[in-house]
């Protein structure tokens, strides 16, 4: 398949192209084939809105993975603590308690948690705008789907990264959202 190219910005075109895809003006090869008392009108460029997301700078698996280690001692040792006076069976439902709040809560007003601002990357929505706390609480709560096998934590969460062009879990996939460099 030989490509010509606009003769306005030199962007490769196919052969049977009017018009060229980046600048919009009508290819030379057509221009030739019409006659010369007919004016030859590019069509006006059409308006694209700003893609701020394909902007941002995503953050993979290995610096979320620190974030979430980093948050994961914090939230040991709170949950460790607060757990004390509740018998057994109930200090589990604390530290899921502690563990959602954690998140909710920080990524709610911050766009981070510490293990994030350690790491200095932070929550926004897609279109690189502040989350609030319902984008928070959407991500976090799938967030427990995300740690599917419990026995490797994360690694669903890991695959989904790895498989997304924005770099999404499904929890960020729900609530759109997206983790960049802060």
């Amino acid at each position: 398949m030989d490509e010509d190219k606009c003769q306005q910005c030199g962007t490769p075109a196919l052969p049977d192209a009017k018009f060229c895809e980046k600048c919009g003006a009508q290819l030379h090869a057509e221009v030739e084939q019409q006659p010369q008392s007919v004016p030859s009108y590019a069509p006006a460029p059409t308006y694209q809105a700003p893609s701020y997301a394909a902007a941002l700078p995503y953050q993979g698996v290995p610096i979320r993975f620190v974030a979430i280690l980093i948050d994961s001692i914090i939230i040991a040792i709170i949950a460790g603590i607060l757990s004390i006076p509740f018998q057994s069976q109930l200090s589990g439902a604390v530290s899921l308690l502690i563990f959602l709040l954690y998140y909710i809560a920080l990524e709610g007003a911050y766009g981070q948690t510490v293990g994030k601002m350690a790491v200095k990357i932070k929550v926004v929505r897609e279109d690189g705008t502040k989350i609030d706390y319902t984008d928070a609480v959407v991500r976090n709560v799938l967030r427990l789907i995300d740690l599917i096998p419990y026995f490797i934590p994360y690694l669903l969460g890991a695959i989904l990264i790895w498989t997304s062009d924005m770099k999404q879990r499904l929890g960020d996939r729900v609530a759109h959202t997206v983790v960049v460099k802060a």
